[in-house]
């Protein structure tokens, strides 16, 4: 496929093959890269820690993920996220080859012939006429130069770069301390030392950093925060920026290759990481490891009978939801672990709802690793991440959503966790009033203990934390319940009930009575407020939702929702009004993911795979405008893969939802050898409607599968009409009643 953007031929998916490609070879890096989707267009291997990519002089806010459609390239830096928005993190380490004298203030270039593809990215920077590929290990970055003929080439490594964007916001990054070392003609080593970004971080990072060169130079040389060159200079130790930089005289298409390792720890962690990871200068043999890393993880799906931008599609989501978190096992400079490490948690709030619950069917050990990392945090930080960056909790976007990636993987029996410390953080997060309420814990808890709802004057954002504090107690009562605390599990399921004290039944909007709406502690509601009010950080109504999306959001008790709503019919009509009414679903935001899958509690499952076939075809697509909203961090991604396989995670639940899969045939590998194969007879883009279904060669008359029943292994097959057929007539799922014992358990 080939797509135009910034005046320039962009190749974007990876060269043909007979017949479909590998489940590798079918990612298209540059899918939902523009156009705000912010993805990460470089190589990386799964979670991993080294994303070298290209960094771009965009304008005045940098591209968080580096890349960018328009701008010339500034260079190219070892460390990016994925998909996120608001301020930007990491750009470190910047690399760039460059021909002529060494200007350390100007050296950005227009670029053509730019391509990525499965652990590549190319690109020929125009006014030098260097071609640059780049692909990557674990912890290390691969390059290979194509200089002209020069009698000055160049490597420049600038040490006073870094990702920045709405610094009058206070989510800027600065660079406080730097270093570059010549170590030798083949060797430069060095740090930067960071502080700031979207989590608004106030220790810092460092990125240490070990170059290695297979062609000696010729001449070196170093620079200061004043970017004036110093030929001869072997090393620089600055507050603020520095760099240095080797030179060579090259002949037309000579290669000179590099790889550079990176290091939280150490510029010897560095080194050794990049001895063990790549062997002498291997690029080709790099590249095919990352691909076959690829292929085994993005193997645990298989897929038959779809269509080429299916598949593309497909796979390319699920590579996205495993960029991040990252992997820095043996690299946490804070303290010392058996247990893994995880960084870039960006956020859990983001990722809680779909892409844990896919990684635990998928990647159950990475799953079970990541939380492990959590709970290890909370040893030694005394919280549980939100969002975590940069080796620094900070920036709680909601509840203490941690506690659904914990009892979402004890529900589904993921093993090796610490189950007993996993409980008392999230007893931690309930139970006490944290230091710094933007940073970690539950803002405005003493409010919800006392009175039962989270108030305007206690913290900001109070509707939307008031719903999510509800949610996050029916997680800790889930996880009580299992490790047989039985008072604790009351009185947790009590509290879950509370979302019910900020519903003001006199409120009414487009014919429904009843929302959610902020209350001051003295008990009168918010004036003045209107159903579609929304905001931000600093909101006194909802983060990234209005009293819609947040009305809906009772993943714990959908039955006494729908109680309080009316009943079914009175429910699905207001679901039927808020996909309708523009403005009130926002497709782009999380909170309201489930929200489209309500209808199957309501006894209209055909009414989801309508909506869900509408919203996947109006907002996804092919190619790098595919989606018009940030990824975050594989949230969009992973919401996606589950549209389009055909059942959805009420996370931290036992539950999944039917909705209407646009795959013919779908496998996925489990754990134990397990396969759970999902079939759709007569699928299309006209037969969205589940007609009638089989689970194990059985007639299924409900629309929900329990986990027991999937980890088991089986096939479920789901005969697709263009018409709805009302044949989920065995009851709804299983919903908190509000009394008595978890029914999840039963």
């Amino acid at each position: 496929m080939l797509a135009f953007g910034a005046g320039l031929l962009v190749q974007s998916t990876p060269a043909q093959v007979s017949g479909p490609p590998s489940a590798a070879h079918s990612v298209d890096p540059f899918t939902a890269a523009d156009a705000g989707g912010n993805v990460f267009v470089g190589p990386a291997v799964p979670f991993g820690m080294a994303k070298p990519g290209p960094d771009m002089n965009a304008g005045a806010n940098d591209a968080n993920a580096g890349w960018a459609s328009t701008g010339t390239i500034r260079g190219f830096s070892q460390t990016h996220v994925s998909g996120t928005g608001g301020g930007a993190k990491y750009g470190n380490v910047l690399v760039q080859p460059t021909t002529g004298a060494v200007d350390p203030r100007s050296y950005d270039s227009p670029r053509a012939a730019e391509r990525a593809a499965i652990g590549l990215y190319s690109v020929t920077l125009q006014r030098f006429g260097i071609q640059t590929e780049i692909t990557a290990a674990r912890r290390t970055s691969v390059y290979r130069f194509t200089y002209p003929a020069a009698q000055q080439a160049n490597i420049l490594f600038d040490m006073g770069r870094c990702l920045s964007a709405y610094a009058s916001a206070g989510e800027g990054q600065t660079v406080l301390a730097s270093e570059v070392n010549i170590v030798s003609p083949t060797e430069v080593t060095g740090s930067t030392t960071v502080t700031g970004g979207w989590n608004k971080q106030t220790t810092t990072y460092t990125v240490h950093f070990d170059a290695r060169t297979d062609t000696p130079a010729r001449a070196f040389g170093t620079w200061t925060d004043s970017r004036t060159p110093q030929p001869g200079s072997r090393a620089v130790h600055a507050r603020g920026g520095s760099g240095g930089y080797l030179s060579f005289a090259t002949t037309r298409g000579q290669e000179v290759r590099m790889k550079v390792g990176i290091s939280f720890v150490s510029v010897e962690q560095a080194r050794k990481n990049a001895e063990e990871e790549v062997r002498a200068f291997d690029f080709t043999g790099t590249r095919n490891a990352l691909i076959a890393a690829w292929d085994k993880a993005l193997g645990a799906v298989d897929v038959h009978g779809e269509t080429a931008d299916q598949r593309s599609m497909l796979y390319t989501a699920l590579y996205h939801t495993m960029l991040m978190p990252v992997d820095r096992t043996g690299e946490n400079p804070l303290w010392t672990s058996n247990e893994p490490y995880y960084d870039d948690y960006y956020a859990i709030w983001d990722t809680f709802r779909s892409s844990g619950p896919l990684l635990t069917l998928i990647a159950p050990d990475r799953e079970r690793d990541m939380v492990r990392s959590l709970v290890d945090i909370y040893r030694h930080e005394g919280w549980l991440p939100d969002a975590r960056s940069g080796n620094f909790t900070g920036r709680t976007q909601g509840g203490s959503n941690a506690e659904f990636l914990i009892t979402d993987a004890y529900l589904k029996g993921l093993g090796g966790i610490d189950w007993a410390t996993a409980y008392a953080a999230e007893v931690k997060d309930a139970e006490s009033t944290p230091p710094d309420q933007i940073q970690e814990g539950r803002g405005g808890l003493d409010d919800w203990k006392t009175l039962g709802y989270v108030s305007i004057e206690g913290v900001d954002r109070p509707g939307s934390k008031q719903m999510e504090y509800a949610a996050d107690d029916f997680e800790i009562s889930l996880l009580a319940d299992g490790l047989g605390k039985r008072d604790d599990a009351a009185k947790y399921r009590a509290r879950s009930a509370n979302w019910r004290k900020l519903w003001d039944n006199t409120l009414s909007d487009r014919g429904f009575q009843g929302f959610i709406r902020p209350r001051h502690r003295d008990g009168q509601w918010l004036e003045p407020f209107k159903t579609t009010d929304s905001g931000s950080w600093e909101s006194k109504t909802f983060y990234e939702g209005n009293s819609w999306t947040y009305s809906l959001f009772v993943p714990q008790d959908v039955a006494g929702l729908i109680e309080q709503c009316g009943g079914p019919e009175r429910f699905v009509a207001r679901l039927d009004s808020f996909f309708a009414n523009p403005g009130l679903y926002d497709v782009g935001n999380e909170p309201g993911f489930l929200s489209p899958y309500l209808y199957v509690y309501a006894g209209r499952q055909d009414k989801t795979a309508e909506h869900i076939r509408d919203i996947l075809a109006k907002n996804y697509h092919p190619g790098k405008m595919g989606m018009a909203f940030n990824d975050d961090s594989g949230a969009m991604s992973s919401w996606y893969a589950f549209g389009q396989i055909g059942i959805f995670p009420n996370a931290g639940q036992d539950i999944y939802l039917i909705g209407s899969p646009a795959l013919p045939e779908v496998t996925l590998h489990l754990t134990g050898g397990k396969d759970l194969v999902i079939v759709a007879p007569g699928t299309s883009a006209t037969n969205r409607y589940v007609t009638a279904a089989e689970w194990n060669g059985q007639r299924l008359d409900r629309a929900w599968l329990r986990h027991k029943e999937i980890a088991q292994g089986g096939r479920l097959v789901l005969t697709m009409g263009p018409s709805p057929v009302r044949w989920d007539t065995g009851g709804p799922p299983p919903s908190y009643p509000g009394v008595s014992a978890n029914p999840l358990h039963r």
